[in-house]
Formats: C-alpha cells, structure tokens, sequence
C-alpha cells in the first residue's frame, strides 16, 4: 500500500509541523545584514517589526540543496512510500528546479509540481492533496487533481514599498519607477505564474476601490470555497478587505494569515495579499 507525504516550501505558509504528512523546507531573508530561516530563527510577527525598520535592501535566499536532502531522507525514514512535491512558482525561485534534483538521489517514487503561484493558492493546493490522500485517492488520481489547479488560481497584491518591487526585478523596473516618481499605487497579480502590472491608480482611494471591485468581480466568476487574505504586519487594509468579502460573500469561508516572509521582502511592509484557487 502507497503511503504518500507531501513536501513543499515555506512560500506556502504552511507550518513545520502543521500537517502530518506534509514536510515543508524553509527558504530564507536577509535584512539588516542578517539571514533567517522561515519559522526556525524568526516568527512572522518578529520578521515583519523588522522589515517596517530596515525593509529597503532586504533580500532572500533559496533554500540550500543539503535542506532538500535532509528533507527527502526524513520522509525515506519516515516510512513514505511516495512523495508528492507542491513548490512555489519557478519563474520567480529555483526550489521546485532544486526538489527535482534532488529527488533523483533517492529511490522513492516522486512527483515535483510547479504550482505557477505561491501564498494562499499554494496552501490551498497542499491542502487539496492533502483531503484526496486522506478520502483514498490514488497517487496519480492526486497528481492529476493539483496538476488541475495549476490553472485554477489567483493571486493579487496591493504592495506598499515600490523601491522594493523595482529592486526585486518582479516588475519591470521602468513600471516600478514611473509608478514611484509619480506617487501612483499599483496592483499586481499573477499570471501564468509570473508577477504582472493589474493596474496603476493616482490615489489609495482609487487603488482600494479598483481592488475590492475586482475581488468581487472575479470571486464570484470562479466561485471559491475559501479566500485567504494575507497581510504584512499592518492589518487595517487587510481587516477591511475581510468585512467586504463577509458581507458580500457571507457563505465563504475567509481566512487570514501573515503574508509569507519571501513575498514581504519584495512587496513592503503593510502588504496585502488576496488569493484562492478555483474549488
């Protein structure tokens, strides 16, 4: 009998140990010429009093290959039959590219996803795994269902540092700076999993209405179960979003969490992030 784990990185948001069959390898920032490890040298809440101080020239690093093994030998050693790996978007971090390598090193059965997204949608993702593992779905039935949602996601922000967003390379540079010389607010999403401009706007006025509109337009287009709002140490915007998506979507479950450390670090502190997948 198959007996499947799941690996995926902290751009999903999902804790150590929050899931029992889930394995998930830290990735890590850099500010105030220090390193941190996702949720092994630093909480969320630590890491976001930080970025408010020194978020102008934080970077982050990928997760080392050594932290690939480590994981796939606990899950060889765990038991596990069959692993089913969920990374965040390639074309913005080299982890789904370094869990493919590394998963050739081991003789155990191994499926690696790009997920084209992260945050929310990736958890969504994991999770979704997760219930077709524990309702005795087969190994590629699980496969084929999150491979499906590759396809089925959104993810929007409203990022409050563009010196950040221009010096992460996310957004072409030209955009980002126009947008900074001119005071204008942004909103970005993905695509295919790659950052794209959704539109710029004169005044945050103007930007909060474009995103609560656009929430409500393309909520109920995909029609999701569940809506994760994620925010960057400041929540008035994100608590806002929330009682709009209550009352207009009074069915639908809303979740909020902190906005995940590698996304903050080229996004600013006092961003939001909206995202769900399509079930």
């Amino acid at each position: 009998m198959n007996k499947i784990a799941f690996i995926t990185d902290s751009s999903s948001g999902i804790g150590l140990h929050e899931y029992s069959d889930v394995y998930v390898v830290p990735m890590g920032t850099r500010i105030n010429n220090k390193d941190y490890t996702d949720m092994v040298d630093i909480s969320s809440q630590e890491f976001f009093e930080l970025l408010k101080q020194y978020e102008n020239g934080a970077t982050t690093f990928q997760p080392t290959p050594q932290s690939f093994i480590d994981t796939y030998q606990k899950v060889i050693d765990d038991g596990y039959t069959h692993v089913i790996a969920i990374h965040a978007t390639s074309a913005l971090t080299g982890a789904c590219e370094q869990s493919k390598s590394v998963s050739r090193d081991f003789d155990i059965e191994s499926t690696i996803i790009d997920s084209m997204t992260g945050d929310y949608p990736l958890r969504r993702m994991v999770e979704e795994g997760i219930k077709a593992k524990n309702n005795n779905e087969s190994y590629q039935a699980i496969i084929d269902k999150v491979n499906d949602l590759q396809n089925a996601s959104t993810l929007i922000f409203y990022p409050k540092n563009l010196n950040q967003v221009k010096n992460s390379g996310r957004l072409s540079r030209s955009k980002a700076l126009i947008a900074g010389i001119l005071n204008i607010q942004i909103i970005i999403e993905f695509q295919k999993g790659k950052i794209v401009l959704a539109d710029k706007l004169r005044t945050k006025k103007k930007a909060f209405n474009y995103l609560i509109n656009k929430l409500k337009d393309e909520i109920t287009r995909d029609n999701p179960s569940k809506v994760g709002v994620s925010y960057t140490g400041e929540h008035e915007t994100a608590d806002s979003i929330i009682n709009f998506l209550n009352e207009k979507f009074p069915n639908k479950i809303i979740e909020k969490n902190p906005f995940i450390n590698v996304g903050a670090v080229h996004t600013g502190y006092g961003t939001v992030a909206i995202g769900w997948i399509n079930v």
